[in-house]
């Protein structure tokens, strides 16, 4: 596993131990910094939550990762209304900007819905307590209806046209169960989706860190 410890230290001394980024007047008494972490699928986003986590946690600072993927309508849904996950239709905004004020804004805690992505469908919901540190994963986490309400600092994975098209390509077949065959045409079709959708939120981040073929992270 490649070690990017000294990119979640930068962040952590520049954004969060500095307090360089204002807290949101509407923020919870507690929350004081959102974090939205985006980019294209299988690029890294939940790993680099994950891990930031890990990192909050071991130097004292209370951190929630919460995965945004569980807004996304079932795979069923999608394919008959025939619309990628990147498309913002084929996420339950209403109810993710609900849910968002409710954990963000009034502090309380809520049940976070889970998409499978093996089975293109919902498990049981989890239950999410504010933190002061709220790490929001997902492509929808830089939305504009999102990006305006919650984040003060806003994140965005970049990497060169091969290496997502190779990121997507591996998630499909390991942990999705794709033949290659449906990988390489689902690739095709995601990617295309992706610079329609997604890739303009980069205009938007506070922060770029660019993602090697090895997942090693800089910032850009």
């Amino acid at each position: 596993m490649t070690d990017n410890s000294h990119i979640y230290s930068q962040i952590f001394q520049q954004h969060i131990k500095s307090r360089t980024v204002q807290k949101k007047e509407q923020y919870a008494h507690h929350v004081d910094m959102v974090m939205s972490v985006s980019g294209a699928a299988g690029i890294g986003k939940t790993t680099f939550c994950r891990e930031f986590l890990t990192y909050l946690n071991n130097n004292e600072v209370s951190a929630v990762h919460v995965p945004m993927d569980g807004f996304m309508l079932d795979r069923e849904i999608r394919k008959k209304r025939n619309i990628s996950g990147n498309d913002p239709r084929a996420s339950d905004i209403p109810d993710l900007i609900d849910k968002m004020k409710s954990l963000i804004h009034e502090g309380r805690e809520i049940d976070l819905p889970v998409y499978n992505h093996i089975t293109g469908k919902h498990d049981e919901p989890v239950r999410i307590r504010p933190c002061s540190v709220i790490l929001l994963d997902g492509i929808m986490s830089l939305h504009y209806e999102i990006r305006e309400r919650f984040p003060n600092l806003k994140i965005f994975l970049f990497s060169d046209d091969l290496v997502i098209r190779g990121f997507r390509l591996q998630v499909d077949m390991e942990e999705r169960g794709y033949s290659v065959f449906e990988a390489l045409a689902h690739s095709d079709e995601e990617f295309d989706s992706y610079n329609r959708w997604i890739y303009h939120q980069i205009t938007f981040a506070d922060l770029v860190i660019s993602v090697g073929k090895h997942r090693n992270l800089s910032i850009i």
